[in-house]
């Protein structure tokens, strides 16, 4: 009981035919002409987004191309500005070590000269010291036992006529 396409009648194929391809025709339209649009809207919004990721990438590559551009001379400029810096702070150490050299000679000029002035003194009182010592020494082997009397009664009498003098206080008569 089968029945074989060749023995449908061939009349009953084309509106067969054309039913189905107005149905399709018909649910296409009515439901792809919608899908299409929205997929096509779909299609354009996605390149207009990647129009503008394009558009800011771009803008982004150039920003960080200009900053190479620009790190060059601004490496350059750092190196220019440490080089100043470290000379500026060179000269200041350097004018600072000549001020404390300065200070420090004349701290020890002051001080060799205190030192000098010390070390005379000290000499002449030596040098006071031993003429007193040489000078007793000579005068005590000049001096006889009789002079040393002399000396004494010389003295005392200056004493009695000084004493004398000035009103009699009575020194004199201890002698």
């Amino acid at each position: 009981m089968m029945i074989l396409a060749e023995e449908v009648n061939p009349l009953w194929k084309w509106p067969n035919f054309l039913l189905l391809a107005g149905l399709l025709g018909y649910l296409i339209r009515k439901h792809g002409g919608p899908l299409l649009a929205s997929r096509s809207e779909q299609i354009r919004q996605s390149l207009e987004a990647g129009e503008k990721a394009k558009a800011d990438a771009d803008a982004r590559a150039a920003a960080v191309q200009a900053k190479i551009v620009n790190l060059d001379r601004e490496i350059a400029e750092f190196r220019t500005s440490a080089l100043a810096d470290l000379e500026r702070e060179a000269e200041r150490i350097r004018h600072q070590a000549e001020n404390e050299l300065s200070r420090i000679e004349q701290h020890t000029t002051v001080e060799i000269v205190a030192y000098g002035k010390h070390a005379r003194l000290e000499l002449r009182q030596y040098v006071a010291k031993l003429a007193m010592e040489l000078a007793e020494q000579k005068i005590r082997a000049r001096m006889s036992p009789g002079e040393q009397v002399t000396l004494v009664n010389n003295f005392a009498g200056d004493l009695s006529t000084h004493a004398a003098g000035s009103g009699g206080s009575g020194a004199s008569t201890h002698v």
